[in-house]
């Protein structure tokens, strides 16, 4: 089956490309609009992609029943890749049927064995957690709904806020007596007069499905919003020159910013990922970091620089020292999802647990207010943050340098060096290799050794005073 990425190799003429990359943005806003889960609606993609290529890149509007059986019978199918072939079916069905509003012959494909049950599964109906509740306001609803759901901590403060947001526009009236229209009327505003992202709308939107679904036990149904906007963005990289003039300049908790920095650039983690690693996923002999519960809910395995091993094991002594105080005064425990703690109640002290990089201050976790236990959380990522600001100001560059420019510049360096994307995408842990071909978009546009037109006048005006 043709992946997602090949639609950058397609050797097609601009007005084709562009006709293409429109189609295939319809279906997936088709698919996602039906309710389709990622993955399989990131499968149907492929087969319509897989159907076009097969075809020499005809547009499917030019092309009927007979080049649709003519795939199916292709040899790929053959063997122990038939139940693909059940798929492939549905996915280019979808594709004529839903994408392009084109009639479906009754019995067209009576030999491809498809039917309802062997479709993909779509999303299944979330679990029934509150209901109505007299007495317990509507936010400690939501808010008990996203912990026994276990969803992050930063997600459960996005969807609150999106909630807020939504009752106050709609002025303070009670969400069980909205519904579809006024979710809408609410995501059409955010679009039109907030300007706000797709990203961003459909967040909102997550969050208004997450309210009525799983906390009221509502159906919302089909949801046409007007669309925000949805662009194609470069991702900012630093040069190699660049790197080493912010990475010197950035100050702060003796020493450990930088060296958090330098981590990120060095291993093409995220912020959070950085702030969050424990001392046990720190390899320092195999020159590994795991990374765990990434993006995702997603773990994965990178490269850790062999010129940071000495100054991490030195980190790794620091923060030996800090938890054996800890424990001397009676403390010592570090945060541990709830299931592990209950399996293992002796791992939050153990210093394998503890932060590879953590605060200064005890803290109680806000989520457990009632238990008041202090323990040592890892450094706050605003203070990495502005660490990394303060030195980009200082290098002197003009660039929106952030936490995660380091990242982008981890990618495309690799890329740059010969590495393989394959390999780049399992470093970075992205689960769609179309998210990693972004970087190959940035050393494409590397333009130093083109030449502008009006430089070349300089060639042409002393040809013209040559005697």
């Amino acid at each position: 089956m043709a992946t997602l990425q090949e639609s950058a190799d397609l050797s097609m003429s601009p007005r084709a490309a562009g006709r293409e990359k429109k189609l295939l943005e319809r279906a997936w806003d088709a698919l996602w609009a039906a309710g389709f889960e990622e993955g399989a609606a990131r499968r149907y993609l492929a087969w319509m992609l897989d159907y076009i290529v097969f075809h020499g890149k005809r547009h499917p509007q030019e092309m009927g029943v007979p080049e649709v059986r003519a795939f199916l019978a292709d040899g790929r199918f053959s063997g122990p890749a038939a139940a693909k072939r059940v798929e492939a079916a549905a996915a280019i069905r979808f594709l004529y049927e839903v994408v392009l509003k084109r009639h479906w012959p009754r019995g067209a494909l009576e030999d491809s064995a498809e039917t309802d049950a062997t479709r993909p599964q779509q999303r299944q109906e979330p679990v029934y957690l509150n209901g109505r509740q007299p007495g317990v306001k509507l936010r400690d609803r939501v808010r008990n709904a996203l912990r026994v759901g276990q969803y992050a901590l930063e997600t459960e403060k996005t969807y609150l806020a999106w909630i807020e947001k939504y009752i106050l526009f709609h002025g303070q009236r009670p969400p069980e007596e909205m519904g579809a229209l006024e979710v809408e009327q609410f995501l059409t505003h955010l679009a039109v007069n907030q300007k706000v992202a797709k990203d961003t709308q459909r967040q909102a939107l997550n969050a208004l499905v997450f309210l009525y679904r799983t906390v009221l036990g509502q159906k919302l149904g089909k949801i046409m919003a007007v669309r925000g906007r949805h662009g194609k963005r470069l991702p900012v990289v630093l040069t190699r020159k660049e790197v080493p003039g912010v990475l010197q300049r950035i100050e702060g908790a003796n020493g450990v910013h930088r060296l958090m920095a330098e981590v990120m650039y060095g291993s093409g983690l995220r912020i959070k990922e950085c702030c969050r690693q424990r001392v046990k996923d720190v390899d320092l002999e195999r020159l590994q970091i795991a990374v765990r519960n990434g993006k995702g809910d997603q773990d994965r395995a990178t490269v850790l620089p062999r010129r940071l091993v000495d100054r991490l094991r030195a980190q790794v002594d620091r923060v030996r020292r800090l938890h054996e105080d800890d424990l001397a005064r009676g403390l010592g425990r570090v945060w541990l999802p709830t299931a592990l703690r209950r399996k293992y109640p002796n791992a939050e002290r153990e210093l394998g647990w503890q932060y590879l990089f953590p605060a200064n201050r005890l803290s109680i976790d806000p989520r457990e207010p009632q238990d008041r236990i202090r323990r040592r959380h890892h450094i706050h990522v605003d203070s990495v943050q502005k660490a990394i600001r303060a030195a980009a100001k200082k290098s002197g560059l003009t660039k929106r340098v952030t936490p995660h420019v380091f990242r982008h510049s981890f990618a495309t360096h690799l890329l740059e060096n010969g590495d393989n994307i394959r390999t780049v995408q399992e470093l970075l842990g992205h689960k769609d290799i179309q998210t990693t071909m972004i970087y190959l978009h940035v050393m494409e546009g590397d333009t130093t050794n083109v030449r502008s037109p009006l430089d070349l006048l300089d060639d042409e005006i002393a040809s013209t005073l040559e005697p």
